[in-house]
């Protein structure tokens, strides 16, 4: 089961089949769609399977989180899913890996967010006996590419992607005792 997580500043609230409608917004957004949906608006069926995947991965404890400030703004989406067979298909190395994903509106960009709740994410993945996750970015995606290092994600390689070059990460994540 997904717990709520909290950080510092930060509340990761495990999404409810409610929330499709937030998730279409916010993945709408052209600066977020632009390489979290290869620049494609999703249709409201797309929307809700996403979801629904989610859902389903939340008996083992992976996911979608809705993030929100602690004076209760949403600000985005935090996800531990598990790694796409596409993205197997040119990493069959990440078979069977997870993989988080943040998601934040254009306007809660450049405050901390997605790294601080990346960070919960990796923690949690490590509760749930996770040893590491992977990571693939787009290659034009600067933001995301510094936001994983920072996190100490590793560069493993690079493969075509549907719109652009994909740089694979791996990081090892701490398991719980």
């Amino acid at each position: 089961m997904q717990p709520i997580i909290e950080t510092l500043r930060l509340v990761l609230s495990p999404a409810v089949p409610g929330d499709a409608g937030r998730l279409g917004t916010l993945l709408a957004w052209p600066q977020v769609r632009r390489f979290l949906c290869d620049d494609r608006v999703l249709s409201p069926d797309e929307v809700s399977d996403l979801l629904a995947e989610a859902l389903a991965a939340g008996a083992g404890g992976l996911g979608f989180w809705l993030l929100t400030t602690k004076p209760g703004s949403f600000v985005g989406l935090a996800s531990l899913m598990p790694v796409y067979e596409s993205a197997a298909a040119a990493f069959p190395d990440f078979a069977g890996d997870v993989e988080p994903t943040i998601a934040l509106e254009p306007a809660a960009w450049s405050h901390g967010y997605a790294g601080e709740a990346l960070a919960a994410l990796i923690a949690h993945a490590g509760t749930l006996g996770h040893t590491r996750l992977a990571a693939l970015v787009d290659a034009p995606n600067m933001r995301s590419h510094r936001m994983v290092e920072r996190a100490g994600f590793a560069r493993i390689g690079t493969a075509r992607g549907p719109r652009h070059t994909l740089v694979a990460y791996v990081a090892a994540t701490r398991r719980a005792r």
